[in-house]
C-alpha cells in the first residue's frame, strides 16, 4: 500500500504542508524576541529564545527618499567630532538603533537609500546606527571586537526583522545575511542560525522557495539544538519538494515529528497539525481500517482509493 499511498497522497500532503500567514495584529500583541545578554557568552549560549516569528505581508506605503548626509554620523546629531572615542560611537549606534526600532513607519522619520548595502531604502536612523557601528570598529581595540560584534549582529538582526515585518524584502534580506555573517565571525553560531532561519521563513512567505530551502539548510548546519524554527521549516519545505522520493519524504517528516515547540503560536499550531496529518497517513498505511481516523472527507476518500488500488494489484499481479 505504500506506493499507492505515496501516489495518491502527494497533493494532500503538499496542501497540509502549506504556510499560513498569521494576522499582524496577533503577532504584534505577542512578546518580542527575548534575547540573553551576549556580552560574555559564546556559541550555543548566545540566545535564550525567539518568539513572534509570523507576520502578515502588506504593500509598503509610498515614501519620499531623502538624500542622506552620512559623511559624519556625529555631525548629523550635532555632536562634536570624537573620532578616537569608539565607545561613544558604538553607544550612539545602539541608541539610534533602539530609537528606530521603537517607531513605526509613520513615526520613524526620513528614509534614505543604503548605497553599498542592499541598495534599497531604509529609515535614516537605521542607516545612521549602522554607520556608527562601522566607525566604532575603525578604532576599537582588538580585545573588544568579539564582544561588540555580537551586539552589532543582534542590532542588525533586529533591523532586518523590523524591515521584513513591513515587507521591505531587499533591505531585510541583506541585513539577515549580514547579521549571520557577523555572528559567525564572533562565534555566535546560535544567533547566526536564528538569523538564517528567520530569513528562510520570510523567503518562504515571499514565495522564493529555492532560496528559502538553501538558507534553511545552512541554518541547520550552524545549529539545530537551539534552533527550533530552522529544522521545522526545512522539514515542511522538503516534504513539499520530495515528490516520489520516499526516503526524502520520510526524512522530511522525521524533522517535523522531532521538531521542538515553535516560537510563535501560529507556527506551533501548524506544527501540531502537520504531526497529526503525518501520523494519520502512516497509521492508515499500516492499517486501512484507520482511514476513518480523520475529520477530512478528502483524506478518507484518498485512503480508500489507495486500499482499492492495492486490492486490484494483488488480484491482477
Amino acid at each position: 500500500m505504500a506506493s499507492c499511498l505515496l501516489a495518491f497522497v502527494v497533493i494532500a500532503r503538499c496542501a497540509d504542508a502549506g504556510f499560513h500567514q498569521p494576522s499582524l495584529a496577533a503577532v504584534r500583541e505577542a512578546n518580542d524576541d527575548n534575547l540573553e545578554d551576549l556580552h560574555n557568552e559564546d556559541d550555543d549560549d548566545d540566545l535564550m529564545s525567539f518568539v513572534g516569528t509570523g507576520v502578515e505581508l502588506h504593500k509598503a506605503p509610498s515614501i519620499s527618499v531623502a538624500k542622506p548626509n552620512l559623511d559624519s554620523p556625529n555631525s548629523v546629531l550635532g555632536e562634536p567630532e570624537r573620532d578616537d572615542d569608539w565607545e561613544f560611537q558604538f553607544s550612539q549606534g545602539v541608541r539610534e538603533s533602539e530609537t528606530m526600532l521603537a517607531c513605526d513607519e509613520t513615526s520613524v522619520g526620513s528614509w534614505v537609500r543604503d548605497v553599498g548595502r542592499s541598495a534599497s531604502v531604509v529609515p535614516q536612523k537605521m542607516l545612521l546606527a549602522e554607520d556608527f557601528f562601522l566607525e566604532a570598529f575603525n578604532t576599537m581595540p582588538e580585545g573588544k571586537r568579539k564582544e561588540k560584534q555580537a551586539e552589532q549582529a543582534l542590532q542588525i538582526y533586529n533591523h532586518a526583522k523590523w524591515l521584513a515585518e513591513r515587507n521591505y524584502a531587499t533591505a531585510a534580506e541583506w541585513r539577515y545575511q549580514e547579521s549571520a555573517r557577523i555572528a559567525k565571525q564572533c562565534r555566535r553560531s546560535t544567533l547566526a542560525s536564528h538569523a538564517l532561519a528567520r530569513l528562510g521563513y520570510f523567503l518562504t512567505q515571499w514565495r522564493r522557495y529555492d532560496e528559502a530551502h538553501a538558507v534553511l539548510k545552512e541554518s541547520m548546519k550552524l545549529n539545530t539544538k537551539k534552533n527550533p524554527l530552522g529544522p521545522y521549516l526545512f522539514g515542511v519545505l522538503d516534504r513539499q519538494r520530495a515528490g516520489s522520493d520516499v526516503a526524502r519524504l520520510r526524512a522530511a517528516e522525521e524533522l517535523i515529528l522531532n521538531s521542538a515547540e515553535q516560537p510563535s503560536e501560529d507556527l506551533e499550531n501548524q506544527r501540531r497539525q502537520h504531526i497529526v496529518d503525518i501520523t494519520y497517513w502512516r497509521n492508515a498505511e499500516l492499517e486501512p481500517a484507520r482511514c476513518f481516523e480523520t475529520s477530512s472527507t478528502t483524506h478518507v476518500l484518498i485512503c480508500f482509493a489507495c486500499t482499492f488500488g492495492r486490492v486490484v494489484q494483488e488480484v491482477f499481479l
